[in-house]
């Protein structure tokens, strides 16, 4: 039987592949996924303290957090468009229990503001108590100020806050209060998503915090890497020639339906 000839001028016995001058551009999920950094791609961690700032307040806004789950994914209670930041929760109290934390705010390289101000924005808006979340970002402002290491020159803080919209998360205030100490003082690091968050909207007089951000990953729970999968060119047999193109061909793939079942709210988004 003469060979096939996909576009691009490679050949396959059994059918069609991806034509070289496209495979380069193609994303091919491992069959196993998993989040984790190799070791040896590792680099140590500075010491660190964290500063629960909020007390109690920061206590009840993650209780009604995780009470709002219930146990389910982010993707069965909250549209994607929020789900895919909500990493401040999970990293802060991974750094909990991280070997580099310290007791002591002196023996620590860096400082970390241990609230979820994301989480927090996001439950006030679930909620319709956004106004809750504005006096949440009033009172941390307020106790940075006060705290002692904010206006210390050697002090390195952290602040994470994964969206891509500063202001819009923590406030005009607090937000130009984080640009002021980095400017005036001493280095403040922003964790977020997204470098080039300052080119979005009105973010630009933050520019000097996302140029030098520290890169955190976006929220990709099982379901989201699966709807991953099925929106990936060639992601069914009969498309299987297409790929490298932007988005599979909807006269040859089924209709999402017919495919493997995923959230409808995901599907929709393919």
């Amino acid at each position: 039987m003469a060979p096939r000839h996909s576009p691009g001028g490679s050949t396959d016995q059994a059918g069609p592949r991806c034509p070289k001058r496209l495979a380069g551009n193609v994303f091919e999920p491992p069959s196993v996924l998993d989040w984790r950094v190799r070791e040896r791609d590792i680099r140590p961690s500075p010491s660190f303290f964290l500063h629960r700032l909020l007390g109690a307040g920061e206590d009840a806004v993650r209780a009604d957090f995780t009470a709002l789950l219930a146990g389910r994914s982010f993707e069965a209670v909250l549209p994607n468009v929020w789900s895919q930041y909500l990493s401040d929760m999970r990293l802060l109290d991974a750094l909990a229990q991280h070997s580099e934390r310290r007791r002591a705010a002196s023996e620590a390289e860096w400082q970390v503001v241990d609230c979820a101000a994301y989480t927090s924005r996001v439950l006030g808006s679930v909620t319709n108590r956004t106004e809750a979340h504005h006096e949440r970002m009033q009172a941390l402002l307020g106790a940075l100020l006060a705290n002692p290491l904010w206006s210390d020159r050697r002090a390195k803080w952290l602040f994470i806050q994964p969206h891509y919209d500063l202001r819009g998360t923590v406030g005009r205030k607090l937000a130009e209060a984080l640009v002021q100490r980095n400017a005036q003082i001493g280095p403040v690091i922003l964790a977020t998503v997204d470098r080039d968050g300052a080119h979005i909207g009105s973010q630009m007089p933050y520019f000097d915090l996302y140029r030098r951000a520290v890169m955190v990953p976006h929220v990709a729970t099982p379901e989201l890497a699966r709807t991953a999968r099925l929106c990936l060119p060639g992601s069914c047999p009969a498309d299987a020639s297409r790929r490298g193109e932007a988005s599979p061909s909807p006269r040859s793939c089924p209709a999402p339906s017919q495919r493997r079942p995923t959230h409808a709210s995901l599907s929709a988004q393919c």
